[in-house]
């Protein structure tokens, strides 16, 4: 088992979502399946801005499913958020295709499930509660209901609060963790910690993610993302923290029952990853990109800092 509060989102909920595509009973476009790519525990709350991703998983012809097109890269879908049945919000959201290699892959048979696009949805909902998205493409409508939280019971830093200053590991001090960073490579992102850099007037970008641990095309690349993408941004602060303070004692085997989270992880309660904050030199965290980013997204959210 993983720690027990950590966990990928990805892959379970497409595999659920793709058994349960029922079969088209007519000639009509059938409605693609829109699939979560965020943790349902206490991380979207009223009252702040959120981001919101999801996939969408195509009909599929082989089961008698009428196919329908998404939109080509780039393309937008119509987004309506309701509550109690009442119009919120509407929106349109562009797609987002994730594209990488592994640097140095040890395993030529390494594969990532076939997901093509996500789609991060932007939205402000002021009141706790469940809304439903309903996504418009083509001549078909799909829903996917959401839960937004009071930000009193969420336990994950929020946008907009003082970024807690943690001791996070580096070559120098490494914090409790026996491998600094689980890239073939590894990354530079170990050269300080967050506590010597999170309010000093540099803005920093602190992600907490395991290159090692890659599971889907979606969570995969995020970490050579932001490497590709650092270049650009010289006045930020990078910062990489790995989830698992033993690998090594485990061999590896992130299913051993004796993998501990890192010291640093624990101390941001984070429940899944990976999850880049996004921080102001002032020590206000301005953004969290959870589960999945592209190297476009990633630059416009730098570029706010």
């Amino acid at each position: 088992m993983l720690a027990p509060t950590l966990g990928r989102l990805v892959a379970p909920s497409l595999v659920t979502a793709g058994a349960g595509l029922m079969a088209a009973c007519s000639s009509s476009p059938t409605a693609p399946t829109v699939v979560p790519l965020f943790s349902p525990d206490r991380v979207l709350v009223a009252g702040r801005p959120q981001r919101i991703p999801f996939a969408i998983v195509s009909p599929d012809p082989s089961r008698g499913e009428t196919d329908v097109a998404l939109p080509p890269d780039g393309g937008e879908v119509g987004v309506v958020i309701r509550r109690d049945g009442v119009v919120v919000t509407e929106t349109a959201v562009a797609g987002r295709v994730v594209d990488h290699d592994h640097v140095g892959e040890p395993d030529p048979d390494h594969q990532h499930a076939n997901l093509f696009r996500y789609y991060p949805l932007r939205a402000e909902l002021d009141q706790p509660g469940i809304f439903d998205l309903t996504l418009l493409i083509e001549d078909t409508e799909t829903e996917l209901a959401i839960q937004l939280f009071d930000p009193a019971e969420a336990e994950l830093p929020l946008v907009g609060d003082p970024f807690p200053s943690i001791a996070s590991p580096t070559v120098d001090q490494p914090a409790g963790v026996d491998r600094l960073c689980t890239r073939v490579v590894p990354c530079p992102f170990h050269a300080q910690s967050v506590d010597e850099v999170v309010g000093t007037g540099r803005p920093a970008a602190v992600l907490v993610a395991t290159p090692a641990f890659c599971s889907t095309a979606y969570c995969g690349p995020v970490l050579d993302t932001l490497i590709d993408e650092s270049g650009a941004h010289p006045d930020v602060e990078f910062i990489h923290i790995e989830v698992y303070a033993n690998p090594d004692e485990v061999d590896g085997n992130y299913l051993d029952p004796r993998i501990r989270l890192a010291p640093a992880v624990a101390d941001l309660r984070l429940g899944f990853e990976p999850s880049l904050f996004v921080v102001a030199g002032d020590g206000t965290l301005v953004d969290r990109i959870d589960n999945v980013f592209d190297r476009t997204e990633l630059a416009e959210v730098l570029a706010t800092v």
